[in-house]
């Protein structure tokens, strides 16, 4: 066994302990019915409202058109390889990424982690390492934690993939962008990465977030990627904020039968 398969393998041993002995020491609630016994039960996680196949080929929106790239990516295409969301930010799996983020339920990592592993298994991407969005100094010594390391590091375990929270860093403090357009979310992001070139160079590397809204964040977190020599760069997110008001690109399913 590798040095990387073995670190991976306790990686997930050790995660696995430590919920069981928690859970048993304090029995969780369903951080979307309150229900106990889980984090998050079934049948608020059968709720989520899965992203529809039919999505844009380049950044993963849902549009109208099996096998299309949608006016965005035709106009001015992502210099990222591909990105793809899971679920629709709603509902329960918008309380989840709200509980995960904000009121210190950390068991919603990796839970929230397993539906992307079986996306990328599916998507042919060759990947070397896996980083997640990082946050900024100042962020992380409030928050305690990066709830997108949470979700990438279990992730790059459970495929036996190298994980970084280093080789992607944030240099600078950005405003949080949670009422920002488009435009300004942009603008607020711009060198706000750095990527390090004596690790990142010809590598193939899958970014993780909990949230795309505008995409802004993973097109910087590109940027900083590709200028430092990377080959390849893929992006995945647990949800997509629906945005656009056009119905025809709105293109969601509901009631997943897909489970944890």
């Amino acid at each position: 066994m590798t040095e990387l398969a073995l670190t991976n393998k306790l990686t997930l041993q050790i995660t696995s302990l430590f919920w069981k002995s928690m859970d048993w020491l304090y029995p969780p609630r369903c951080c979307n019915c309150d229900r106990r016994g889980f984090a998050f039960c079934e049948e608020c996680f059968s709720a989520i409202e899965r992203l529809s196949i039919i999505c844009c080929k380049k950044c993963g929106y849902p549009i109208h058109n099996r096998n299309k790239l949608c006016d965005e990516c035709n106009l001015e295409p992502p210099l990222f390889t591909q990105m793809q969301s899971w679920a629709v930010f709603s509902g329960p799996v918008r309380t989840a990424i709200h509980a995960l983020k904000y009121k210190r339920n950390l068991a919603l990592g990796s839970i929230l982690a397993k539906p992307l592993i079986d996306m990328v298994e599916k998507s042919g991407w060759q990947i070397d390492l896996v980083v997640p969005v990082p946050l900024s100094k100042s962020r992380m010594q409030s928050r305690g934690y990066n709830q997108a390391a949470l979700i990438s590091r279990y992730l790059a375990a459970s495929l036996n993939i190298r994980h970084s929270s280093r080789d992607l860093r944030r240099i600078k403090n950005t405003i949080t962008q949670t009422k920002m357009n488009v435009n300004k979310r942009f603008t607020n992001l711009l060198d706000a990465f750095y990527a390090n070139p004596a690790t990142l160079k010809k590598k193939n590397v899958l970014i993780i977030d909990d949230v795309v809204t505008t995409g802004a964040t993973m097109r910087n977190c590109t940027n900083a990627l590709l200028t430092a020599g990377a080959e390849n760069i893929y992006c995945l997110s647990v949800a997509r904020a629906i945005l656009r008001q056009d119905q025809k690109h709105q293109g969601f399913t509901s009631n997943s039968a897909q489970q944890f």
